[in-house]
């Protein structure tokens, strides 16, 4: 994985089950690595959810947020190839968030970890400096600390909401059920802020392609 990344795109996305395997291989076979080969990309993850919705879920880590302005980029975008324009119309329940990096924790693996914890979140102006400092030095510190999450990643978005993003790479999905992670996930400061969070969406998915490999 790469440790440089200062950006990171996000995109949870369904597709009909008739397609699956047409979507699945466009995937792998020609979008990722399209996306990889672009200037300012570090690598390419895919995801399939075993909690929380939609079901496909791709993460990009780039040198910085901006490389998603870049010209090579937005030619890409602007003139899909064949297989995309057959593939795209189908997406649904579609959500692609553009992010820059706040901070990291714990030790991220040399290659994707087979699972991931995205969690996206956001809260009123009002507590939002209360927020981060929570985030900061209380809630992720305490969620690293489980054995089993490698590392974390704390995002601001610069396009799309809500305006935060956390990715957890984890070791199994096991230990979200374990007494350790639910005490880490439930501190006195946890739950005093918990009723300020807004448009909260938690997604776990299982690793099922990523370049390089």
């Amino acid at each position: 994985m790469a440790e440089n990344g200062q950006g990171l795109l996000a995109v949870w996305m369904d597709i009909p089950a008739h397609l699956e395997d047409d979507f699945n291989r466009w995937y792998n076979e020609e979008h990722i690595a399209e996306r990889v080969g672009i200037p300012g990309f570090l690598d390419g993850r895919r995801y399939l959810a075993i909690d929380g919705a939609p079901k496909y879920l791709a993460l990009y880590e780039t040198v910085d947020a901006e490389v998603l302005k870049s010209d090579v980029y937005l030619d890409i975008l602007n003139h899909p190839t064949p297989w995309t324009q057959r593939i795209r119309p189908h997406f649904q329940n579609f959500v692609r968030n553009e992010y820059a990096l706040l901070m990291t924790l714990g030790t991220l693996p040399n290659r994707a970890a087979p699972y991931v914890l995205t969690v996206r979140l956001e809260t009123d102006a009002v507590h939002e400096v209360e927020f981060n400092e929570w985030y900061n030095t209380d809630h992720l510190p305490a969620l690293v600390s489980v054995p089993g999450v490698y590392a974390a990643r704390r995002y601001r978005a610069t396009h799309g909401e809500p305006r935060y993003l956390a990715v957890y790479e984890l070791a199994n999905r096991e230990l979200l059920r374990g007494e350790a992670w639910k005490t880490a996930a439930n501190s006195e400061w946890t739950l005093n802020m918990r009723p300020y969070f807004k448009n909260q969406a938690a997604h776990v998915g299982q690793l099922l392609y990523t370049l390089p490999q």
